[in-house]
Parts: structure tokens; C-alpha cells; sequence
């Protein structure tokens, strides 16, 4: 039987990853933002049309786990990819490439204006009210036996690229979109089960339903996990656990559940089974080439304490959840999760999800519906 104190902590940290998504008036200008880059890069007079120039999204905000910052004053980012269909590594440098992109960028007055060079990408600072940024990493396909791991699967290896980097001489390989789809399959038992649900909400069909506005307990679990971290490690910036790591550890502990305590539960306790040794280095392996290491920088050498600081963060989570769930009444939970969410977040949130908390000891409130799955699907033969 669920107790109380779980559906309390549930309704809480649901409010909390709700009130971390970004607005949907934010979501619609980054999306026309970068389809205006698109439409810039694509035009007629374009120097890279016949490149064929190919605008997409990645990153959190492509898998719906991107948070605010926790300074409203922060800047959003928005990671974009400019794959060049048409080009090849053999006909082209990554220096050139890069200069390729950047070139015809510049040719616009409002991005010239706003360009900055970056390590691998150009990022654009915009300066409206939407205060987000957007870093454009410049790609062509991966379409050789050498850019592509022999392990990948099939079905995800059509979409691998090579993306540039100025500090390493050779072409890096990336999968933004194999890796979107490998985590969408992670989560598709809920991800179909909750897009029918808010279908039936909106009284829309499931096609009118944009992936954007379906959040599974996996995205919510990574958005809670992140917004952890960032306070945990507030003053560590150097050592903070990488988004890519958490969100690809979680995916991989998730079973579908459909209540968000008991899928952070087991993804907590989960993550660290993912995390491999291969003679005698960290590995945490790119689903979608598996020769890629998301752990590379947790170089004994270098860092020597990062791989202990993530375990620590995740031991830290755990005890957390563990004390929320044990708490006297609904007041101990909010006052538990203050220094780890932050104060004026969490009191926002108690206030939307119990609006009388500060009046009473005990508050009754309807519970949001729970998706109950018998038999999850399991993908990758899990």
C-alpha cells in the first residue's frame, strides 16, 4: 500500500519538475529561432545550399529534460546540429567545415552581430526575453565502415555524424538523433500510455499530441536529478556530474515505471549497474557507439575524484529520498527538500500542489492519475 508520505513527496517533486520545464512561449521561440537559422542557411544565395544544410536539435531539450537554471537571470541553452548532407570527411577539413557555417552565418546582419566561436560550435547569444542561447555544431554523415562502430545497431546508425573540434585532430562521432530514439524506446511503454492519456485530457487525437507535452517519469526523473545536482554541486562546478551521464545511466535503470518515486528509486539504485570497467578505465558507453566513452573525463589523472564525487551525489539522492519518504508529516518533506531544491522553489511548489500547507499540519489533495503497465516493455532484450 502507497503511504501517504509517498504521495506527497510524488505530488511535490511532480510540481518540481513541472515548474523546471521551460514556459511554452520560451519552447515556441527556440524552436522559431532555429528554424529561422535553417531558413537563413537553406536560402537560394546560400554559399552552403548545395550542401544540402540540415538544422535539428539535441541534447535535453531534443529529450524533453531540460530545466531552467537556477538563477533566473541564467541563459538557457539550446544545442543545435548544421549537418551538411552532402559533404564528406575526404572532401573536407574540419576547420573547413566549420568555416563553411560560420561564413555564411556572419552574412546575416542579427547573427553577425551576436556570433561567438566556440571550441566545436558557433554559438548565437540572443538578447530578447527569452534569454537562451544556441550552440550550432557543425556535422556531415558518418557514412563510412570507419566512422560508424560495428556494434551500433542498424536501425540507429543511419543518423551518426562527425562533428568538429578544434583541439583534436580527428573527426569525433556523434548521434544526436540515435541516441533520441534509443532513449524514446527506454521510456515507450509510458511515453505511448501518457500521450493517450493527455490525448483523451485535450479531447485531440494522439497525432495532435506534439512530444513536447509528454513528460514520462523518466524525463521527470532526469529533470529532478539535474536540478539536484546543480545545487549539490554549486560551488564544485568543475566536478559536476555531465547531463549526458546522468540522462544515459537513468535510461538504462528505467523499467517504465508509472509513479515517479518509484521509477527515481530505482534509478538511483540503478545508475551505478551501468557503469563498466574495461582494463582498468571508467567506461560508460555511448548506446549508440558503443566505442565512445560519455566517461572520458573521469580520468584518474586528471580528476582524480570525479567518479567518486558522482557515486557520493548519488548515495546523497538516495539518502534524501529515503529521509523525504520517512518524514513526520507533509511540513518535514518540504522542509527536507528545501536545501537540496533550493528554498523559494520548493515553497513555490508547496504552495501550487498544497496551498494551505503553511496553515495546517495535514492536507488531503486529489492525487494526479497514475499509468499502470503490467508487463513493460523491456527494450534492448531487458
Amino acid at each position: 500500500m502507497i503511504s501517504k508520505r509517498h504521495d506527497d513527496l510524488r505530488m511535490l517533486l511532480q510540481a518540481l519538475a513541472e515548474f523546471l520545464d521551460i514556459s511554452d512561449t520560451q519552447y515556441d521561440a527556440a524552436v522559431s529561432h532555429y528554424k529561422a537559422v535553417g531558413e537563413w542557411l537553406n536560402e537560394e544565395n546560400s554559399s552552403i545550399v548545395k550542401h544540402d544544410p540540415n538544422i535539428y536539435s539535441q541534447g535535453s531539450f531534443r529529450l524533453g529534460t531540460m530545466i531552467k537554471p537556477i538563477s533566473d537571470g541564467d541563459e538557457y541553452d539550446i544545442d543545435l546540429v548544421c549537418e551538411l548532407k552532402n559533404l564528406r570527411k575526404g572532401e573536407v577539413s574540419q576547420k573547413q567545415l566549420k568555416d563553411m557555417i560560420g561564413d555564411r552565418l556572419k552574412e546575416n546582419e542579427r547573427y553577425r552581430k551576436i556570433i561567438e566561436e566556440c571550441n566545436r560550435c558557433w554559438k548565437l547569444k540572443y538578447s530578447d526575453a527569452t534569454r537562451f542561447h544556441m550552440d550550432i555544431l557543425p556535422a556531415i554523415p558518418a557514412d563510412t565502415v570507419d566512422d560508424i562502430s560495428p556494434t551500433t545497431d542498424p536501425e540507429l546508425s543511419f543518423s551518426a555524424i562527425l562533428i568538429t573540434d578544434k583541439e583534436l585532430r580527428e573527426w569525433q562521432r556523434s548521434n544526436p538523433i540515435g541516441f533520441a530514439e534509443w532513449f524514446k524506446e527506454r521510456m515507450r511503454a509510458q511515453f505511448e500510455a501518457m500521450r493517450m492519456l493527455v490525448a483523451k485530457s485535450l479531447r485531440a487525437t494522439v497525432e495532435q499530441i506534439p512530444d513536447y507535452k509528454v513528460k514520462t517519469p523518466l524525463q521527470r526523473s532526469i529533470q529532478i536529478l539535474k536540478r539536484h545536482r546543480d545545487i549539490m554541486f554549486s560551488d564544485d562546478i568543475d566536478d559536476k556530474p555531465i547531463s549526458i551521464i546522468i540522462t544515459t545511466l537513468a535510461a538504462h535503470a528505467y523499467n517504465n515505471e508509472s509513479d515517479l518515486i518509484d521509477a527515481l528509486l530505482n534509478i538511483v539504485s540503478g545508475m551505478p549497474l551501468y557503469i563498466e570497467y574495461r582494463d582498468g578505465v571508467t567506461y560508460i558507453p555511448n548506446p549508440t557507439n558503443p566505442l565512445e566513452n560519455f566517461a572520458d573525463k573521469w580520468n584518474p589523472k586528471k580528476h582524480p575524484r570525479r567518479e567518486e564525487k558522482f557515486r557520493q551525489w548519488l548515495e546523497q539522492v538516495q539518502t534524501d529520498l529515503d529521509v523525504a519518504l520517512r518524514a513526520d508529516d507533509l511540513h518535514d518533506i518540504i522542509k527536507k527538500l528545501k536545501p537540496r531544491f533550493g528554498d523559494n522553489l520548493i515553497n513555490k511548489v508547496a504552495t501550487t500542489t498544497f496551498p494551505d500547507w503553511r496553515s495546517s499540519a495535514g492536507v488531503s489533495a486529489t492525487l494526479a492519475p497514475q499509468i499502470s503497465i503490467s508487463k513493460p516493455i523491456k527494450p534492448w532484450g531487458k
